[in-house]
């Protein structure tokens, strides 16, 4: 017999033990674990998930060719198919009941890239810096993007490279991930990284989903998957005007202890109010989408 018993609050920081891998989550970073069971002559794997939407399982070192039996959660899987040359096993948790899988696509979220917005400081990070703003968006960004960069090499010994929207190619490292200082109108990367995010923003508006909020003086931080790859983020510190974008100066995301979930906008309140000034966060759901994400709006 040999037996895992594991938990983890992030695939994206541990995911894996010994044969058993979670590779996503129910909810966001509530505490998720396996306590699973395996018998090699019978071939078979038996044991209890918790918070567990995807359950990876390695077989190579078990002898190949019959069905796999396996129980979870009191769901019994008896003929579960062999994976042939793949030698690993992927079961979806849906509706609360345990199905056969495939490999998770590489669009959803998965241990390599699944946030929150700190994981987009990952991957030998580039920023890029808006330049088709007013002079005050463009200076923000500039001055912000070299705080944060400047910030990073004292805190984590790490240099970032900063570019001008103006000199970046999209089509360029494609698996390095890029954090855009300005928005869809002041930054000119924002289209080909982010023209078909859920979340926009623009000079005096947000759009989250489909959910229009007006105002010139929102700030947001974000994370999205970075189109054509499969690990890569696009990280976005932004704003409906310089207004908004001024507030992320006060966010202290490289601080130990603080921490940002997938999408965060807030206003001028959350200066006097804490907590209470933010309009709205969460986290974006395993197929990157709004409607199957978690969000709390004000």
């Amino acid at each position: 017999m040999k037996h895992v018993k594991f938990a983890t609050a992030s695939p994206a920081v541990s995911a894996e033990c010994q044969w058993a891998t979670i590779e996503t989550q129910q909810k966001a970073f509530r505490l998720s674990s396996i306590d699973l069971t395996q018998d090699p002559q019978k071939r078979s794997f038996v044991g209890k998930t918790e918070n567990v939407a995807c359950l990876g399982l390695d077989v190579r070192h078990l002898k190949p060719g019959a069905p796999v039996p396996i129980e979870l959660d009191g769901q019994k899987l008896a003929d579960v198919p062999w994976p042939g040359d793949v030698g690993k096993l992927w079961l979806d948790r849906i509706d609360d009941k345990w199905r056969v899988g495939v490999k998770p696509s590489g669009e959803v979220k998965s241990p390599a890239r699944s946030g929150p917005f700190r994981n987009a400081f990952r991957n030998d990070v580039l920023f890029v810096v808006g330049t088709k703003g007013s002079a005050e968006e463009n200076a923000w960004a500039l001055r912000k993007a070299r705080f944060d960069a400047e910030s990073f090499w004292y805190r984590g010994n790490g240099s970032i490279q900063l570019v001008l929207d103006s000199s970046f190619d999209p089509a360029k490292d494609p698996d390095r991930n890029v954090v855009l200082y300005g928005n869809a109108d002041t930054n000119a990367a924002w289209n080909a990284l982010l023209g078909k995010s859920p979340v926009q923003l623009k000079s005096g508006s947000v759009t989250v989903g489909g959910r229009e909020t007006k105002g010139d003086n929102f700030g947001c931080l974000f994370v999205r998957p970075r189109p054509g790859s499969e690990t890569a983020s696009i990280g976005a510190v932004t704003g409906t005007g310089v207004k908004g974008m001024r507030l992320t100066d006060r966010l202290p995301f490289f601080v130990s202890g603080v921490g940002y979930p997938d999408f965060v906008l807030f206003g001028p309140d959350a200066l006097s109010k804490g907590m209470a000034g933010v309009n709205a966060a969460g986290f974006f759901g395993n197929d990157w989408s709004v409607e199957r994400g978690e969000f709390v709006w004000r």
